[in-house]
Order: C-alpha cells, then structure tokens, then sequence
C-alpha cells in the first residue's frame, strides 16, 4: 500500500515538473520571440505595431493611405502620398525599448505600450498646394456676407447672413499634413475651417441699426430762420443720409446741398428786394453791402453736431455775414432804416415804422463815375471828428475835409456826413455841385443819425426817376 502511494507521488511530481519546465521553456521562448518583435499592445505613433519586427516598424513607416476631407455643400478632397511625393522618417535613435519578459502581461492584463516619436515628414509642398488650389474646396466658392438691412420702399427688411464656403486654406493644409502624418481617413472640416460672417441676423448690431433707424424716423430738427418754416423730418432727414453696413451716416455731399438749399432760400445778401419807397409804393432795389448770408461749412456742422446726437432739436442759424434784423416775412430791412432817394434827393429815417427824421441832402455828382451807388447799404461805422480824404475831380489833386460825423454805409469809400460849408440842400445842387460820392448832410441832420441810428442800421439808396447812379458794390 505503501509503495503504490509513493509511486503516484512521484508521477504527480514529474508531472507538475514537467509542466512547470514546460511553461518556462515557453515563457523564454516568447521572450526570446519578443526580443526582435513588438509585444501585443503596442502602439508606435498612434499605429498597432503589435507582433511586427521592430526593426521593420521603425524602417518602414507606412504610407499608403488615402485621406478622405469632406466639407460644406458635399464638397470633398482626395490625397495620396504619391501625389504629393510624401514620406516620412524616425528619428535615427529611435528604438522600441521593451522588456520581452513582460509578454505575458501583453496577453494577460492587455498591457499597452505607447510609442511616440517625432517624425520627420518629407512632401513637395507645391503640388499639395496646388492640389489644395485646384480641389473642388476652393473653387466656385461663395464668399460668406454679412446680414444687413435693406431698404425697400421707404421699409426696413432683415437680409440674412450668407454663411458661405470660404475656407481657411492655410488651416486646411495643416490638418491635411496632421492627417497623413497620424494615418487618418477621414478628416471633416467644422466650422471653425470656414470664413463666417461677423454680423448675423440675431446680433446686437443689427438690432442696434433698427434701434438707429427708429430714432431717426422720430427726429425733427427745426431751423429758427424767422421768417420760414424749415426743418429736417423723417424721410426728409433720411434722404441726407447714406445706409452702410454700420447703419445710417449722413452722406457730407448730401448735407451740403442742403444747407446750399437753406442759403438760397433764406440768404438776403446779394439779392434784390422789394421795398415800399416813401410816397411812391413797391419798387425794386438792387444789393449792396447789407444782407444775410449763411455759413455753409459752419451750418454743416451745426447739422452733424445734432444728428450724431440721434435727438430732436432746432438749430440757431449760423451766418458770415448779417443785418440788423430778420422779420417775419424773412425780409432784413424791417421797419427801423433810413431811405434815400437820389432823384428826389431827400432822406427819411424811419424807427419802429415811425419817421424820425427826413431832409434834404446832396449826393454824388452824376458824372465821371462821382455818382451815389444804389442798393441797400448799413451803418457800418460812426466816427466822431475825422478829416476824410481823397481825389479831386480832377483826378490829380487831392482834398482834406475835416467833418465831425462820419458814417460809412459801404465798402466803396461812401458814406453820410455833415456838410457845414453847404448853404443849401436837395434840389438839382447835386448834378452841378454834387459831393465825391458821399451824402451829404446838414450837420443838424448828420447829428441826429449818429446819435440815434444803431450800427448795421439799413440804408436803402434807389433812385425814383433818374437812372445816374450805378448799383453799389457787395
């Protein structure tokens, strides 16, 4: 009984030495395989290399892939190495450094061993340019846009925005190099490849346009021309203004046609006017130095200044030149002024529409060019006790006349003064004893107007019968 035990015993144990020598032999066997081969699990730059010779794997980095890139609008591209005369290279030092010991674990716990060295990637970059260029990725693409209001009819339409196809080819070379290197299939462009429109319709700033455009709709801008009803309103004020991708902006060419407008219409300054003359009714009379006129550029920016504003509001005239007063009707002379009439040779100063004063006077002699110019004059200066100088009617002498009130009326050297050494005044004195061009006055009558008329005082000058005087200089 003894002795079958011990024989089993021993059976068992060869047994049991048999397999365990038999699992080692394995074991250094596989580890003697796995010294040259890559162990199961192992990733060389993202490639299973498992059971390949590492020498190979590392000798020969594979290159036979097609790369699939697929965009917007069904469009798609196609690479191949040999299009593009790709290859690649490890590093010379590269070198799978793995325990072949460790087999068992591979097949057992799947244990994972990454590689991943720098490759060198070698590929003729002018014709992936130009197969990029020539793909259908490029070509016949359309251009993303902006979404926008458009105008129609006097109404405001929302265009949506083009999203388009327009793509960033420099980012879409480098995903392609990215994709071969790492042995993609398949790449598909999101839209971060693309082009996009910077407004869309959702967007603040088209929201913030409709916003402008509503503003603009409400405003009123008043002009206070007394006189005249003018002003900027709605579709009035949108006609001065260019529609851009930022929204509304006056349009500098619009606004100064305008303003050329307001100066036509409300300018007195240069023009004829009509005049009731004393005892004799409406007449005409010319220009002169006396007048309202508009300063363009500085109403230009009196209209950007509101407008840029986006707020209603009336805008005070800005002129170059002005008169005394500006009435109702949108006349300059109004009812305070003085009136001179050459042919009658008499003077009426009215105030508030009330005669304060009239007389005789005496004024240029009607011949060689000493005649009193017509038209509508100003007091522009009152000087007390000045001698007034010039050229006698010979042309060659010259005179010194000291007189005590001198009141030009325009820019000619012509003007009222008191005339003491005269004994008379009025009449026909002046076609033979006429001044140089001045009025002369009594000193009395000289007086009373520098003391009572304000500068810019209008002064109009017309003849009612004659016609000896030529127009006065403006």
């Amino acid at each position: 009984m003894t002795s079958a035990n011990d024989s089993k015993n021993k059976n068992t144990i060869r047994i049991v030495t048999l397999i365990i020598v038999l699992l080692l032999a394995i074991y250094l066997i596989g580890a003697a395989i796995f010294t040259n081969i890559a162990l199961p699990n192992t990733f060389l730059n993202g490639r299973d290399i498992s059971y390949a010779s590492k020498a190979s794997a590392l000798e020969n980095v594979p290159n036979d892939f097609h790369l699939n890139i697929k965009g917007r609008d069904d469009r798609s591209l196609q690479i191949k190495p040999e299009d593009i005369d790709y290859k690649i290279e490890l590093p010379k030092n590269a070198k799978l450094d793995q325990n072949p010991f460790y087999w068992p674990m591979s097949y057992i716990i799947g244990r994972k061993e990454v590689f991943d060295f720098e490759i060198k990637s070698f590929y003729n970059s002018e014709k992936l340019d130009k197969i990029i260029k020539d793909s259908s990725l490029m070509n016949g693409i359309t251009e993303p846009e902006d979404a926008k209001l458009e105008i129609k009819d006097k109404t405001y339409e929302i265009k949506k925005e083009v999203e388009g196809n327009k793509i960033y080819k420099d980012k879409l070379e480098k995903v392609i190099i990215d994709g071969i290197n790492t042995g993609k299939k398949e790449i598909d462009l999101d839209d971060s490849f693309y082009y996009a429109p910077k407004i869309r319709s959702n967007s603040k700033e088209i929201k913030d346009i409709l916003a402008d455009i509503e503003k603009l709709v409400n405003m009123t801008i008043k002009f206070n021309f007394n006189g005249f009803d003018l002003k900027l309103a709605g579709d009035s004020l949108i006609d001065l203004m260019d529609f851009t991708d930022n929204g509304y902006e006056l349009n500098y060419d619009k606004v100064l046609e305008y303003v050329n407008y307001l100066a036509d219409q409300t300018n007195t300054y240069g023009k004829n006017r009509t005049f009731n003359a004393t005892g004799i009714g409406q007449i005409t009379v010319g220009p002169g130095v006396y007048g309202f006129k508009l300063n363009i550029e500085a109403m230009i920016d009196k209209i950007y200044q509101q407008v840029n504003q986006r707020k209603s509001g009336e805008i005070e005239p800005v002129y170059s030149k002005a008169g005394l007063t500006r009435t109702s009707t949108g006349g300059d002379i109004g009812d305070t002024y003085i009136e001179v009439d050459l042919s009658r040779q008499y003077l009426w100063f009215y105030k508030n529409g009330q005669v304060i004063l009239e007389s005789n006077i005496v004024s240029g002699i009607p011949r060689g060019n000493w005649a009193t110019n017509k038209g509508v004059g100003a007091i522009l200066e009152k000087n007390y006790k000045v001698t007034l100088k010039g050229v006698n009617f010979d042309r060659e002498s010259k005179y010194e006349t000291p007189v005590s009130y001198w009141m030009p009326i325009g820019w000619d050297g012509e003007g009222f003064h008191d005339a003491p050494w005269r004994g008379a005044f009025g009449g026909n004195i002046y076609t033979y004893s006429g001044s140089h061009g001045c009025l002369n006055l009594p000193p009395s009558v000289a007086k009373f107007i520098f003391q009572n008329a304000d500068f810019m005082t209008p002064v109009v000058v017309y003849e009612s019968s004659t016609n000896y005087s030529p127009a006065m200089l403006y």
